[in-house]
């Protein structure tokens, strides 16, 4: 029985990745929200959420790749889109406390991957 929990783990991975069209950012950021104090109960809102943040913050990066040299920048950034995409297109509610801890981990994975350091 424990081999196919095991089994199954790396399974759940590759769907929660190909949902995102295979950028492992994403799945990293919704695996840890999901599995911390989730943000709502219903993971399809949070997938929706989390597409149209990665379509938002993606289509900012594509016309300046040269903000992510700016972390102060990308962080105020990526903070208005999260408050966009989850209160106002979502209706997720999240208070500041989860606004943070969502931009803290989408602004660390953008600067990781921007400085060649990937999980």
């Amino acid at each position: 029985m424990i081999s196919l929990n095991i089994d199954r783990i790396p399974l759940e991975n590759q769907l929660l990745n190909a949902k995102y069209d295979y950028d492992a950012k994403y799945a990293r950021i919704h695996k840890r929200l999901m599995e911390k104090d989730p943000l709502t109960d219903s993971e399809h809102k949070l997938f929706a959420a989390f597409k149209g943040l990665k379509a938002a913050v993606t289509t900012e990066i594509l016309q300046n790749t040269k903000l992510l040299e700016s972390e102060s920048y990308v962080e105020r950034m990526v903070m208005r889109l999260v408050i966009n995409q989850f209160k106002k297109e979502q209706q997720i509610d999240i208070n500041t406390t989860d606004v943070r801890r969502i931009n803290s981990l989408i602004v660390k994975e953008y600067r990781n991957e921007y400085n060649g350091y990937v999980a």
